[in-house]
């Protein structure tokens, strides 16, 4: 076991930390990191249960890392692979949450998108998720995760902090996921070591002092703040909870029944490689005790309630949703979804929301590949079930044989999950599934 060559100033500081178990915690950094997934519990697949994460229930470490590429349900939005510390905030928000309630959520700091899809796992279907990630590339992967994973009360903006303080929107829920200086990630990501430094410390302290003092003013009188960072030191840890409760804004939550091996801090919940099975994260909830501002009034947007044909065809809870055309695309919005999305629609940059039915042409409609892999998805489409093989070579964008004398669009499918868009016309099979999302590694390699 090799040690990993550790900044001496980071080396140092864990040494007063951790004492006697500063070695420990040496040697668990230079161990294999365990990998862990996540189950869609919107989705219906079989798990690939080893053994379960003891703070979430719906999630397992897996014994190695497979090539989740080459796996058709990970493209089915069936699970997600995350980090096992990091679902434990899922575990602090049904301490606190009634989440039969109708809630509003940002999560400031998204992508990839674990924490997001975590909490669409907890909210109801009137709730609604505000899903932000400021850095354009991050967003995107943002977006497709959240696609997948289904859920159609979900608004994704690229916007900062100030922002959303500015729009006056206010949450029953935030999540600050806060960017930080990676020392928990320094097993799984060796670039972390060498970006480490002091001076990055102090200016990531900065940074989220100047976050959490902007979104706080998004939230609703007894919301709740969950502040993360996959961070070790005190700086961008306790120390910002301190900032936060000197305000006299905040009072602090103390959490029930933590499973072992997670350390209490001063203001929080601090979890180690050698303590725990997962990387170093850590993790504060407050209550905003302060006085909220009031909700923003809206312009009322039209709905395309001539469109609502479509939605017949292609949702199996129609009723529930509100058509909104735009530039000739159509989307469904959950009723409380879309008075949320016209809260904010002029006021934050907005790059998804609701569930995008498909571009209108003539008295056509082409089905957009979110309606595919929705939760919301007619269970009278017509579907394909693929073998694992076709469903990797449908996963390319390749034409495949399919036996069937069907015409018209399709659900592929794999373990009866959908995958994406087929038509068969006249014995042919044309391939919808999206360019940007095609698997690009030769499948050939691991077939048989």
């Amino acid at each position: 076991m090799n040690q990993l060559a550790l900044p001496p100033a980071f080396k140092a500081r864990m040494q007063v930390q951790l004492g006697d178990e500063a070695e420990s915690f040496e040697q668990s950094l230079a161990s294999e990191a365990p990998v862990s997934i996540r189950y869609n519990p919107h989705k219906s697949s079989e798990p690939l249960i080893n053994d379960s994460v003891v703070w979430c229930p719906n999630a397992t470490y897996l014994n190695e890392r497979p090539v989740f590429t080459l796996d058709p349900l990970f493209h089915a939005g069936a699970y997600y692979v995350q980090e096992a510390s990091s679902m434990f905030i899922g575990f602090a928000l049904k301490q606190l949450i009634d989440f039969n309630q109708d809630l509003i959520t940002i999560d400031l700091c998204a992508a990839p998108g674990g924490k997001s899809t975590h909490i669409l796992s907890l909210l109801n279907s009137e709730s609604t998720l505000f899903s932000n990630e400021l850095i354009s590339n991050r967003n995107s992967i943002l977006r497709e995760n959240i696609t997948k994973w289904g859920c159609a009360n979900t608004i994704v903006t690229q916007a900062n902090a100030t922002d959303y303080a500015q729009s006056g929107l206010l949450a029953d829920i935030i999540l600050v996921d806060a960017p930080c200086s990676g020392e928990g990630m320094f097993r799984k990501d060796k670039n972390a070591i060498s970006e480490w430094s002091e001076e990055n410390v102090n200016n990531c302290s900065l940074r989220q002092t100047e976050i959490v003092d902007a979104i706080k003013n998004c939230l609703r009188e007894d919301g709740i703040l969950v502040y993360s960072t996959c961070t070790y030191n005190e700086q961008e840890n306790d120390a910002i909870i301190d900032h936060l409760l000197s305000s006299n804004e905040f009072e602090k939550i103390n959490l029930n029944d933590l499973p072992d091996g997670i350390v209490v801090t001063k203001n929080g919940y601090q979890f180690y490689p050698h303590k725990i099975k997962g990387e170093g994260f850590y993790c504060s909830i407050l209550k905003y005790i302060g006085e909220s501002k009031a909700d923003p009034k809206f312009s009322s947007i039209k709905p395309a309630m001539n469109y609502k044909k479509y939605l017949n065809e292609y949702l199996s809870d129609a009723k529930e949703f509100i058509p909104y055309e735009h530039k000739g695309e159509l989307y469904a919005f959950p009723t409380n979804t879309w008075l949320n999305f016209q809260k904010i629609k002029n006021k934050i940059n907005i790059r998804q929301a609701g569930l995008h039915l498909g571009t209108i042409k003539g008295d056509l409609l082409i089905p957009s590949h979110d309606v595919a892999l929705s939760i919301h998805c007619n269970s009278s489409i017509k579907h394909i079930e693929l073998s694992k093989e076709q469903a990797l070579h449908y996963l390319k964008g390749e034409t495949i044989q399919v036996d069937s004398d069907y015409k018209g669009w399709c659900l592929a499918t794999y373990q009866q999950l959908p995958l994406g868009w087929m038509k068969l016309i006249q014995g042919r099979m044309n391939n919808y599934y999206p360019k940007s999302s095609r698997i690009k590694m030769n499948i050939s390699d691991y077939e048989g």
